[in-house]
């Protein structure tokens, strides 16, 4: 009986009390450095290692797939950042905050959005956090799959969504701690490929891909730029989410600094691990990056592979957290842990059906975030920083239009600047982005969509304002 009193005694440290609501003062008593930690654990993972591979295989010199990995990686991080200071000051999660923008039903369709965007997120970790678990526990038959048949891949996929399933069933404060252990048991694997590819750094230095025209090297930059930005940058939706259990009292820039140290030091640590993994591997599968792992760690292939899985887990468990914050958003009143069972159902057949093209899907995903989140979030930091100055009011209209007519014409008028032309799963290449470079022309549609929604909403909040100040006064 006493171990039954105690094991439900931690289950009640740990469970989730306050949903989607407003977390208590007298609850908000973390520190801005636990937002390090959470950023760290979650950005340390197989996820962005993946990316650091996708990045080299562009074929550009070394130094300038580099530079653009870890300027896009900066560029991302300042603008989860930002939203991350918007959680002490409102105490509420993200998408709730988001309704001061667009009105509580405009809200509840970027919650929607929001909600694909974490099921996105959850089914590409689940697919490679399983892709090093099925090496590690199958490696004969087949050669698909590391050896594993294809019937069989839903056995590493199941054990992975119900680990996640369980840190997210019990909410913030256990996500929070597993994140904390992770930081330090992902960061050795890290340090051990850091000290690997320092040891083999004439191999780095002596890589020498094809050269290429300033055309094409201009494109490919952007593109690994993008690449790199939308991987942190698409955390900005959901930052709040983990800042608002901090004290409302702490610095705006303790809780940008911690938070932009924490995901920009992991996110770039394993970007690069994942560049130096390809010059080292002679071959690369463009369907499954764990093989090419897994020749890198050599000796320490299980140990590294087991804590590759455990990265998975450690970002799965924000995103399927935050991911049933939103669908609560959205309006459903069912019981969060249900919207749990449900998301994981979904991510696991997705997971199943969509392991097989891993890298075309994973790119085109990460285009994809570009062009609705950045207009998203340039919204939201003008309304909250810009026009209400740091202020949040859980009462909102049905429709704040406009957010909504910032956010669509931004989105609009960024079409045309769109240069999809190469990718495999939708192509698509805008007259303005053909203009700036034929059919190389850079992507910077993001950027304009960015920086037009926030003109567009300072600007439709003091034209509103002045019309009520004047309809006063008459």
């Amino acid at each position: 009986m006493a171990s039954e009193q105690s094991f439900g005694n931690m289950i009640s440290k740990f469970e989730e009390k306050h949903d989607i609501g407003e977390i208590p003062e007298s609850e908000r008593i973390r520190k801005p450095s636990s937002l390090f930690f959470i950023w760290f654990g979650s950005n340390l993972t197989i996820g962005d290692l993946a990316l650091g591979l996708l990045a080299q295989s562009y074929g550009m010199p070394l130094f300038w797939t580099l530079l653009s990995v870890t300027l896009g990686t900066i560029a991302g991080g300042v603008l989860l950042s930002i939203m991350s200071v918007m959680g002490p000051k409102a105490g509420y999660p993200q998408m709730i905050i988001g309704r001061q923008s667009f009105g509580r039903a405009g809200g509840s369709i970027m919650a929607a959005l929001q909600w694909i965007n974490t099921t996105g997120w959850l089914v590409f970790n689940t697919i490679i956090a399983a892709f090093a678990l099925a090496l590690l526990t199958y490696t004969t038959g087949s050669i698909n799959l590391a050896g594993m048949p294809v019937g069989l891949y839903i056995i590493p996929i199941l054990i992975v969504s119900a680990f996640v399933f369980l840190l997210a069933f019990m909410g913030h404060s256990l996500v929070h701690t597993f994140e904390k252990i992770m930081s330090v048991v992902i960061g050795v694997l890290f340090i051990y490929i850091s000290v690997k590819s320092l040891q083999n750094i004439s191999v780095i230095s002596a890589s020498a891909p094809a050269a290429l025209s300033i055309q094409d090297l201009t494109f490919y930059f952007a593109a690994v730029f993008a690449l790199s930005f939308s991987y942190i940058m698409s955390w900005g939706p959901y930052a709040s989410d983990y800042s608002r259990y901090v004290s409302p009292s702490a610095k705006g820039s303790r809780v940008f600094w911690m938070t932009f140290l924490g995901s920009v030091l992991s996110t770039l640590w394993a970007e690069l691990a994942g560049i130096a993994i390809f010059i080292f591997t002679s071959s690369f599968d463009f369907s499954n990056p764990a093989p090419a792992i897994q020749s890198f760690l050599g000796p320490l292939a299980y140990i590294g592979l087991i804590t590759l899985v455990l990265g998975g887990l450690s970002a799965n468990a924000l995103n399927l957290y935050s991911n049933s914050l939103s669908f609560k958003t959205i309006g459903f009143r069912t019981n969060r842990k249900v919207l749990l069972v449900f998301t994981t159902i979904v991510a696991v057949a997705f997971s199943y059906f969509g392991f097989l093209s891993f890298y075309p899907g994973y790119e085109s995903f990460l285009f994809l975030l570009d062009y609705w989140i950045t207009p998203w979030l340039g919204v939201m930091i003008a309304d909250f920083f810009l026009v209400r100055r740091g202020t949040f009011s859980i009462r909102q209209p049905a429709f704040n239009w406009r957010g909504i007519l910032s956010y669509l014409i931004a989105v609009l008028v960024s079409i045309p600047f769109i240069n999809q032309y190469y990718n495999t799963v939708y192509s698509y290449e805008g007259p303005v982005a053909y203009m700036l470079g034929g059919t190389y022309g850079a992507d910077i549609s993001y950027f304009i969509s960015f920086f037009l929604a926030m003109i567009l909403y300072s600007m439709f909040f003091r034209l509103g304002t002045s019309k009520s100040i004047k309809t006063a006064t008459t």
